[in-house]
C-alpha cells in the first residue's frame, strides 16, 4: 500500500509527514547512507512508525489545534501554532522541523525495526533490600526491572526544540506570561 504524505490539508488518510522521496534526499544530502540501504516498503514501514512516534511523545507539547480537529489522521497541520520566537505558523503546512524529525526518527526505526515504540517487559519480581545508615533505616524492594525502554533522542528534541511550548525541549518547562 502505497504511503499516504500529509500534503498540508489535514488529510483523514496520512500516514507520514515526508514522502519517502523527500526522506531519500534529506538522508542522502546529510551523508546517511543507512537509510539507502532500506527498501521503499522497508522506508514507508519506517516513516509510518517515525510520524506514530512524533506525535505520540511530542503532541502534547505541539502549539495551536488540530486544523480539522479528530477529523485529520495527524496532529500537524495546526492552527494557532507558532514557534518558539512567536512566529505564526501557516495553518495549511508541515513545519520543516516535523518533516525532519520524522525522517531522522526513520532512519533510527529502519536501522532498527521496532526501536521507536518497543513492546516493554516489565519483571514484577523483585527483592526487599534492607539499608542502614547511622540511626536511619530503609527498606524497599528493587524497582521492576525493563528489558527494552523506549528511547528518547536528542536529534528529534534539538529539530523539534522551536516548536514545542515551554522553553525549547527542555523537560519540565512551563511558558511563562505576565499579567
Amino acid at each position: 500500500m502505497a504511503l499516504v504524505t500529509e500534503d498540508g490539508t489535514g488529510l483523514s488518510t496520512a500516514e507520514s509527514y515526508i514522502s519517502v522521496s523527500d526522506a531519500d534526499t534529506y538522508h542522502d544530502v546529510r551523508g546517511q547512507e543507512a537509510w539507502s540501504d532500506g527498501t521503499t516498503t522497508e522506508k514507508e514501514a519506517a516513516l509510518r512508525k517515525a510520524t506514530a512516534y512524533i506525535d505520540g511523545r511530542y503532541g502534547a507539547r505541539f502549539t495551536g489545534t488540530k486544523r480539522l480537529g479528530r477529523e485529520q489522521a495527524l496532529l500537524w497541520p495546526r492552527t494557532g501554532a507558532e514557534d518558539a520566537e512567536g512566529w505564526v505558523l501557516d495553518y495549511d503546512e508541515v513545519p520543516v522541523e516535523i518533516e525532519r524529525a520524522t525522517a531522522e526518527a526513520a532512519l533510527r526505526e529502519l536501522a532498527d525495526p521496532g526501536s521507536l515504540s518497543p513492546d516493554v517487559e516489565i519483571s514484577t519480581s523483585g527483592s526487599v533490600i534492607r539499608e542502614k545508615v547511622g540511626p536511619l533505616e530503609v527498606e524497599y524492594s528493587d524497582p521492576a526491572t525493563v528489558d527494552r525502554t523506549r528511547p528518547v533522542l536528542q536529534v528529534l528534541d534539538d529539530i523539534l526544540a522551536p516548536l514545542l511550548r515551554g522553553l525549547g525541549s527542555g523537560f519540565g518547562t512551563l511558558p511563562v506570561v505576565r499579567a
